[in-house]
């Protein structure tokens, strides 16, 4: 038996998907001046209420101590609230990235109108540097990617063993680890960033909004050894005083209810 792809139908699906994906983040990306970090919230709660239904909006994205978001469905006013769920070493990742971040701020003030995407390696995946020394290192980095989109010589500093450029839509630094091993997720893990969030609950309900119920979204996986997946064998339901927790594996998408 052969079976034949419908190019022209994929493609037409995924212009489909884009569209619908794009009315629900865009009116919040509009309506507020959001850094990159707060940019990549809206995208990933975005991704969640369309795989769950595409028809819920997300109507607000208000300051504590009301959640993250509030959105709108089936004629409810829901807060939800959301995190990242990262193992316990996850800041010495975090810090590079940091600094990475940093480093594409001065790349765009510095050689505006240029896009590229940087990856770099980082000597034993380890660089712990101090706070002061942010803003040289960042411009360091900074040179470092034009230097090496020119193809022209420059000094690598000795926490980096290898940078590689490629043409990209806009100006991104990413971190590639040489050690990536990423766990699996395990029910106990979970709760305990479950019991976390519903710390906050209590303070929800001075919240401007009337909330008639609160939803808990937990994000996994990421290329990164911060991160956790999902573990196909583990039972993740459990009970919480949120009224619906879901559990979503960022990278493709897959969708957990929890409770």
């Amino acid at each position: 038996m052969s079976y034949q792809i419908n190019i022209q139908e994929i493609i037409e699906d995924s212009k489909k998907e884009k569209a619908e994906l794009g009315e629900i983040i865009n009116p919040i990306l509009k309506k507020y001046t959001l850094e990159k970090k707060e940019i990549l919230e809206v995208c990933q709660i975005g991704k969640f209420v369309y795989k769950i239904d595409s028809e819920i909006r997300i109507t607000d994205k208000p300051p504590p101590p009301s959640p993250d978001f509030i959105i709108s469905y089936n004629n409810k006013c829901i807060g939800l609230e959301h995190t990242q769920i990262l193992t316990e070493d996850a800041s010495r990742y975090l810090k590079i990235k940091s600094l990475f971040n940093y480093a594409e701020q001065i790349f765009e003030s510095k050689y505006p109108n240029i896009k590229v995407h940087a990856i770099i390696s980082i000597r034993n995946d380890q660089f712990d540097y101090k706070q002061k020394d942010k803003a040289s290192l960042a411009i360091k980095i900074a040179d470092l990617v034009q230097s090496t989109r020119l193809q022209q010589e420059i000094e690598i500093p000795d926490f980096i063993v290898n940078i590689r450029t490629t043409i990209h839509s806009k100006v991104s630094f990413s971190y590639k680890e040489k050690n990536r091993e990423v766990g699996y997720l395990t029910r106990n893990r979970l709760k305990q960033e479950i019991l976390k969030k519903e710390s906050k609950i209590s303070g929800y309900k001075n919240s401007e909004f009337e909330i008639a119920e609160f939803w808990l979204v937990l994000l996994i996986g990421s290329l990164s050894s911060v991160s956790y997946e999902l573990n196909e064998a583990e039972n993740y339901e459990m009970d919480s005083e949120f009224d619906r927790v879901y559990l979503m594996a960022d990278f493709d998408s897959v969708i957990i209810r929890v409770k």
